[in-house]
């Protein structure tokens, strides 16, 4: 072998143990505390997020700290700032996770009697009522290995649910993000809800713009209704309502409305799924409007994944099937 051969084999060496070794120096499993770390308010949070005790999590921070030579995280008066470094290693690491989730998950099968998996929903309390409860109850037998956990969803920021690691946003269509494949579900209407013992509109179907005007109403403190045609007369026969009540969640309208004459205005298939369990009604409301469609949404990665498929189905069933229930007795919409 020449000096020239001897030469250029080493440079080859040197080029090749050089790329090697960012691998062989960084345990790639340190990206998953990594990601809690960046994302969780506090380290003992991170360890609960991927179930890591917090000595355990202590010397992952250590070790990454010394990986990249920087705090990444520090912490005064008791809260936890993102050094610049942290910060823009935030998005790139959850995403180099996600593509390695979907690398893995892209040849699984997904048998719901047998299969233990969880799936991470993000989702209005509205529709955690009136859709995710529902069909949730309806796998226990089907899929008894299924956990669905549900966040909250900010309709104005629905890539934060993202970031807290949901799989599937349920939302409505123009909150969705472009990036993410979509799916409709159920198109939504506004309609009132009154308990059926009302003293004046107990027999009727709907409720006409006298009858809404001088009736007291009960609002909700996050009443989100469905994007409306709003006419004039429509924001001012809104604006108009008598307030008796607000409370603090929608879940709440019924029981307040029961043994009452108040009347409540939202969602008409969360109205339509209180119906079907308590005495209460839905009923047209006295304005014009425009339905909103509710969507799914999911990233391009989780395409191929059996399960989140499968759940997706089930929802699109449950909505089948309630519709039919409802146009069967006569339901409003």
């Amino acid at each position: 072998m020449t000096r020239t051969d001897r030469s250029r084999g080493e440079r080859e060496g040197n080029r090749d143990r050089a790329e090697e070794a960012p691998v062989h120096r960084l345990n790639l499993n340190l990206l998953y505390p990594l990601d809690a770390i960046l994302h969780a308010p506090t380290l003992t949070e991170a360890g609960r997020r991927v179930r890591l005790s917090q000595s355990a999590m202590s010397h992952a921070l250590r070790r990454l700290r010394e990986h990249f030579g920087d705090d990444l995280v520090t912490h005064a008066g008791g809260d936890q700032q993102l050094t610049p470094l942290g910060a823009a290693l935030r998005g790139e690491v959850r995403r180099v996770l996600r593509d390695v989730d979907g690398t893995f998950n892209f040849a699984l099968s997904f048998d719901p009697l047998v299969s233990i998996g969880t799936i991470t929903v993000a989702a209005s309390d509205v529709v955690e009522q009136m859709l995710l409860g529902p069909v949730v109850q309806r796998l226990q037998k089907a899929a008894p290995g299924l956990t669905v956990n549900i966040i909250p969803l900010n309709a104005d920021a629905p890539h934060l649910a993202l970031d807290r690691g949901a799989e599937l946003l349920l939302l409505p269509a123009d909150a969705a993000l472009a990036e993410l494949e979509t799916l409709p579900i159920l198109t939504e209407y506004v309609s009132c809800l009154i308990w059926t013992g009302h003293s004046k509109l107990a027999d009727q179907v709907d409720i006409d713009e006298a009858h809404y005007r001088a009736a007291h109403h009960v609002i909700a403190h996050d009443e989100r209704l469905p994007n409306l045609a709003l006419d004039r007369n429509t924001a001012e026969l809104l604006k108009a309502r008598r307030i008796a009540m607000r409370t603090s969640s929608q879940a709440a309208l019924p029981a307040i409305i029961i043994r009452s004459d108040l009347i409540a205005t939202g969602s008409s298939w969360l109205f339509q799924y209180f119906a079907s369990i308590m005495p209460v009604r839905a009923v047209a409301a006295p304005f014009a409007q425009e339905g909103s469609i509710l969507v799914a949404q999911w990233a391009a990665h989780k395409r191929r994944d059996p399960m989140l498929a499968w759940f997706v189905e089930q929802i699109e069933a449950y909505v089948a099937s309630f519709s039919i229930s409802l146009r069967g007795k006569g339901g409003h919409r």
